[in-house]
């Protein structure tokens, strides 16, 4: 790639603005590529576009790589539009390729208190039925130094998750409190009630911000760790079973914090990859459920 930008610097000087105060474009083609070179005083911007696509649809002008030079410095970004999962993409050794954009599937459990694995004493979660499925969809990438091997990367995802509670029990809204309670104790008029397969879900935007060392090996495929903070952004609470045999939506809403940070750690080799994630706060409102810190634990698959 340093060998395309000096050729590119090498264009003739008649295709470049000559005018240091204004900002000048200059757009060329070369082997079916966009070129787009920006000069405004002593700094050059150089953009890379390239035609993609993905079955019989056509993706037009698909950045793929920015370079700016200012005062005899470089920096270099690359951007990856991931929302073409199946993409034949080539990765060379010198690359920095993110491990963000994917599919993951994990299994869920909580504990009580900030910090710890230890299984709640406040719930008792069915763990094999306890889950959370999701994709992240979209990322941007900035590599470090000449070997790419650290780099950091932001990404935007969708998903779902599903706690499910063992026995006669269900996430209800108590006067104001979400609470877990039986069904053989909640009704005071005499009437029968029982849950089965009571579950407490909800939907979620994560956008994950993580630093990342990589090396590849012979074979292109790279070996990977990365950590860091994830935003999510949750709705849709429903807590949901059957009671008394039939299927129900029990309580909407439930107090639930609409805003988390998760930790996400995740290390692999090549498109595999296994993961852990992290709650830092409670996914109700303080003081309007029980303390709950979900952390799950999965595997992923990259594109």
């Amino acid at each position: 790639m340093k060998n395309l930008l000096l050729l590119l610097l090498m264009v003739p000087i008649s295709l470049l603005a000559q005018n240091e105060n204004t900002s000048q474009d200059t757009t060329f083609y070369a082997k079916g590529r966009k070129i787009v070179i920006k000069e405004q005083g002593d700094k050059i911007k150089v953009k890379l576009y390239e035609k993609s696509s993905n079955g019989d649809s056509l993706v037009n002008n698909t950045q793929i790589f920015e370079g700016v030079y200012l005062n005899g410095r470089s920096t270099e970004n690359r951007t990856i539009l991931d929302a073409l999962p199946f993409s034949n993409k080539r990765k060379k050794r010198n690359t920095f390729s993110p491990h963000l954009c994917g599919l993951y599937f994990g299994y869920l459990m909580v504990s009580n208190d900030f910090g710890t694995f230890n299984p709640s004493n406040q719930v008792s979660l069915n763990t094999s039925h306890s889950w959370e499925i999701g994709a992240n969809l979209f990322t941007t990438s900035h590599a470090f130094g000449p070997t790419k091997n650290w780099g950091f990367a932001f990404g935007l995802g969708w998903g779902y998750r599903s706690m499910r509670l063992d026995g006669d029990y269900a996430f209800r809204d108590i006067d104001g409190i979400t609470q877990v309670v039986s069904g053989s104790l909640e009704p005071a008029d005499g009437i029968s009630t029982e849950y089965s397969k009571s579950r407490l879900r909800y939907f979620y935007f994560r956008i994950p911000l993580s630093i990342e060392w990589q090396t590849r090996l012979s074979n292109r495929r790279s070996v990977f760790f990365s950590v860091g903070p994830e935003a999510e952004i949750r709705h849709g609470f429903r807590s949901k079973g059957k009671i008394n045999g039939k299927k129900e939506t029990f309580d909407k809403g439930l107090h639930g914090r609409p805003v988390g940070i998760n930790l996400l750690a995740q290390a692999g080799y090549g498109n595999l990859g296994v993961y852990t994630r992290y709650t830092t706060y409670g996914i109700f409102e303080k003081g309007k459920g029980p303390e709950l810190y979900p952390f799950s634990f999965g595997l992923s698959w990259y594109w």
